[in-house]
């Protein structure tokens, strides 16, 4: 039997008597790309921040690579190679971009990059996220798909097998979206594994291998976003609020 690249098995969390997650199973493969989505409140973030040790469960496990996680810290957790960005962007803004990707390299991975190789690693990442011409500029002055992108590459800059992408897209313009949708696959495609959050349906359908569906804390469907779509929970609870989500004539949301 194959061990799942990243398992949560059971999750529940309570806050002060309020269950934000009750029995939650997640199981990623290496290398595939999964959504989680449901209404504000489901209790997505939640989730994210179990799964990168910023919060303990209140009961169940995750396990990454066949050892349990849970509660181990988001240090530790990223070190041993799960990495997150936040729905609220959090760049050092007083920083230079290049000074931002620098401190993932030094304080997030297992083994630190010889100094000598620091800036160019750093380069590297920068470049690939968009940013090679800002390397000066402090965080403080980008734009907003700018911030996002560098909160992409503060966490790439940790050498992850997992990114979880907490609403990366949200507030950004159509042709900013397909940008970031790109620079998802090619993350995928060097060999990390992704999940990500997202209330844009069309970005999910474009990405997604699977979807899992949180509603009130607890998960009412999992599957393809083809199947999940057409899942009349899915429908009641969150899709119906949205209207169609497989877009139209000259969407740039395509799966490559």
């Amino acid at each position: 039997m194959t061990v799942p690249f990243l398992e949560c098995k059971k999750i529940s969390k309570t806050f002060g008597g309020i269950e934000a997650l009750t029995h939650v199973n997640l199981s990623v493969e290496a290398n595939s790309l999964t959504g989680v989505i449901g209404p504000n409140g489901a209790g997505k973030t939640t989730l994210f921040n179990i799964i990168s040790g910023a919060l303990r469960p209140t009961a169940g496990d995750v396990i990454f690579k066949g050892k349990r996680i849970s509660g181990k810290g988001p240090a530790r957790v990223c070190r041993l190679g799960i990495a997150r960005t936040y729905q609220l962007v959090r760049p050092f803004n007083s920083l230079s971009t290049m000074e931002n990707v620098l401190i993932g390299l030094g304080f997030g991975r297992t083994t630190t990059l010889p100094r000598n190789k620091r800036v160019a690693e750093a380069m590297k990442i920068l470049q690939f996220v968009g940013l090679g011409h800002k390397i000066n500029h402090v965080a403080e002055s980008l734009t907003l798909v700018e911030k996002k992108h560098l909160e992409i590459a503060r966490a790439l800059a940790t050498a992850p097998e997992i990114l979880l992408l907490d609403e990366v897209v949200s507030g950004l313009n159509s042709t900013e979206v397909s940008q970031t949708i790109q620079t998802i696959q090619q993350i995928q495609k060097g060999g990390i594994t992704v999940i990500m959050i997202e209330h844009i349906l069309k970005v999910v359908m474009a990405l997604c291998e699977r979807v899992v569906v949180l509603n009130y804390g607890v998960q009412i469907a999992e599957g393809t976003p083809e199947e999940v779509v057409t899942n009349e929970a899915v429908i009641e609870a969150y899709i119906g609020k949205f209207g169609d989500v497989r877009g139209g004539p000259g969407t740039n949301y395509i799966k490559s």
